[in-house]
């Protein structure tokens, strides 16, 4: 059974991106006099990144050329006025014809691959995929060389129009991270061993830190650039022949005693959850006895199977008897296996290798609108963490962390003037009722004169599980929630959540169990509040967690709230900077209201009034929200 390495199509978006950055760059470095003169041609440049950011090679392509036929003779004329200035102007001229031309080659280079992607990987033509990402890679080599030799005469730009020199270096900063990034990609996909990719499917029905609990995975074979297989397997597959003893994170052991790859998926940053999920499966003797590996994993979220059964339609699995839309497939699915389980099926989870094997069947013959929907609904996901990578190669990783994949925690800089939040659920023997939790999350931010930050945060969680006839869903849902703040925070009040002593369900010494590095770090640093016993804090990540945990019956609803302060590391004054940040947990669907008071005297510049607010339903994974303070 076949299927698309993710990677590969986060590869190409990312390709994308990085060509509209660099193409953005270089049109905007010029002088505003030469701009004014040969706007026409930059207007030719502008509409062709366009047209390739938003998936359109052909259009690009045509873009590109007409620039390329024109650009000698307007911007040979312009810059001969200007010769005594520039020196000889033939440098820059072929310069910005040959990024042009390399417009051209990349606009046919994407054209190609979003025509010819899922057949290339599918029907085993890897050499084919390679031998084109060798080309993409080589015309980015000359528009990194381009870019050297038009940067020898910015400097004379920019005594015409001050900061043009500086839009150079991220370009080339830009062309260097894709060129070693292809590099390394070009390199892996054509090695002659195969490698083994982990695609997690997560359910968001009994939440987990990284985006759900982890009970069904795939094991994707590429070979030589070439997908060779894919194996769907339950995890109690790999969890049964598991040979470590490690003991579990405390929360976690008022359900099970060991530590499996099923809850392996219990940090927020999703590179720390996959590699422990892929720590625990090459530890199985399902991998370890054949002396299998994975180099990295992908995680996907319901929304990736709903988004593209809304696009190619309904489909109707013959074997699983099932007829699955956008709307019923998770919930079919999982009563599917449910009920398997409970009739003691040796395999329950077969709908969704048969699923897997017809929506790659029908993913094969999109016309051309869909392959362009299918490109957007991809960076769709990966900016809303409904499909993340993580790789044990760094270049890979540091490439999907570039590009807001890697699902990493952001890390607050030193002397960060701003405010930081993340809301993270954990189902603990709640069922699957995180599919009917209703959640709604007010903040009410007020920044102090004396840089004190004092926030107001209140989470709502309304069970309609009632409405469902199936008890998975009806279940008491048991949440383990966990708030994190910025790293000086301090709790000054707190109500709705209670106080759970988990108890060690063995002696773990005694047993001979193992402690994981980060649990033991975590747990180290784990205190009771005495003013607040139903709430632990603790440092995770760069930041102060606090932690309680909630419970809320089928047909009811609970609210908790936090209060809690911390100071700013410098005093509120005119014209400083302030950021919010929020980090969205993966396979959550939440409404939010965040509401930032200035200080008393002062209003933000961006809005012209003291408080700045922000709602949504569907925010992305990380929002940044810049603001500057102004005196009244």
């Amino acid at each position: 059974m076949k299927s698309l390495p993710k990677g590969i199509f986060w590869g190409v978006a990312a390709l994308v991106a990085i060509f509209v950055v660099s193409f953005a760059l270089f049109l905007y470095s010029g002088s505003a006099q030469l701009n004014r003169s040969v706007i026409s041609n930059l207007d030719k440049f502008q509409a062709g990144v366009t047209d390739l950011k938003n998936l359109k090679p052909a259009a690009a392509e045509e873009k590109f050329s007409a620039a390329n036929k024109s650009i000698g003779l307007t911007f040979g004329g312009i810059l001969s006025r200007f010769k005594s200035f520039f020196g000889d102007t033939g440098d820059l001229v072929s310069g910005f014809q040959k990024l042009a031309s390399d417009g051209v080659v990349l606009s046919q280079e994407v054209g190609f691959l979003e025509d010819n992607l899922l057949s290339l990987v599918l029907d085993k033509k890897g050499d084919v995929l390679l031998a084109h990402l060798n080309t993409i890679n080589n015309t980015l080599s000359d528009v990194n060389s381009q870019s050297d030799k038009l940067s020898a005469v910015a400097a004379k730009i920019n005594e015409i129009s001050p900061g043009a020199i500086g839009l150079y270096i991220p370009l080339k900063l830009d062309v260097g991270r894709l060129q070693k990034f292809l590099t390394t990609l070009v390199g892996w996909l054509g090695a002659g061993s195969p490698h083994h990719i982990l695609v997690m499917f997560q359910n968001p029905s009994e939440i987990r830190p990284a985006g759900g609990f982890l009970g069904s995975y795939a094991d994707v074979t590429i070979s030589s650039g070439s997908l060779e297989s894919m194996e769907f397997h339950d995890i109690n597959d790999a969890d049964r022949q598991l040979a470590l003893n490690f003991i579990p994170p405390k929360p976690l052991q008022a359900q099970v005693t060991r530590w499996r790859a099923a809850d392996a998926n219990w940090f927020f940053d999703f590179s720390y959850s996959a590699a422990q999920v892929i720590k625990f499966l090459e530890a199985s003797k399902l991998y370890s006895d054949r002396k299998i590996t994975f180099d990295g994993a992908v995680a996907m979220s319901p929304k990736v199977i709903g988004d593209i059964l809304g696009m190619i339609g309904p489909v109707n699995l013959k074997k699983s008897q099932l007829a699955l839309n956008q709307d019923n497939f998770l919930q079919e699915l999982q009563k599917k296996v449910q009920l398997s389980q409970a009739q003691g099926a040796t395999y329950p989870k077969g709908a969704l290798e048969e699923l897997a094997s017809t929506t790659l069947s029908l993913l094969t013959s999109l016309d051309d609108a869909q392959k362009q929907q299918f490109f957007g609904m991809v960076a769709d996901w990966v900016s809303k963490k409904d499909a993340m990578a993580y790789f044990k190669d760094n270049d890979l990783e540091d490439f999907s962390d570039y590009y807001g994949a890697s699902g990493k925690v952001y890390d607050l800089p030193n002397g960060f003037e701003g405010d930081y939040l993340a809301i993270v659920d954990a189902n603990i023997g709640g069922g699957k009722s995180d599919l009917f939790i209703k959640q709604n999350v007010t903040l009410e931010s007020q920044i102090g004169a004396d840089g004190i930050v004092s926030n107001h945060l209140v989470i709502d969680r309304k069970h309609e599980g009632n409405k469902s006839p199936y008890s998975w869903y009806k279940a008491a849902n048991q949440d383990y929630l966990q708030i994190l703040t910025p790293p000086s925070s301090q709790l000054v009040n707190f109500k709705g959540g209670y106080e759970k002593n988990v108890a060690a369900p063995i002696n773990y010494l005694k047993n001979g169990y193992s402690a994981d590095p980060l649990v033991l770090q975590i747990e180290s640093s784990t205190e009771k509040l005495f003013n607040y016993p139903a709430v632990l804090a603790y440092d995770e990540f760069g930041k102060n967690v606090f932690a309680t945990w909630s419970k809320v019956n089928a047909g009811a609803k609970t609210e908790v709230t936090f209060d809690y302060k911390y100071r700013l590391y410098l005093a509120p004054s005119d014209g400083e900077h302030y950021q919010f940040i929020f980090e969205k947990q993966a396979g959550t669907q939440r409404d939010y209201k965040f509401s930032i008071s200035a200080p008393v005297g002062f209003k933000f510049k961006e809005n012209n009034l003291p408080v700045y607010e922000y709602e949504s339903d569907n925010p992305p994974s990380r929002l940044i929200i810049n603001l500057t303070l102004e005196k009244i």
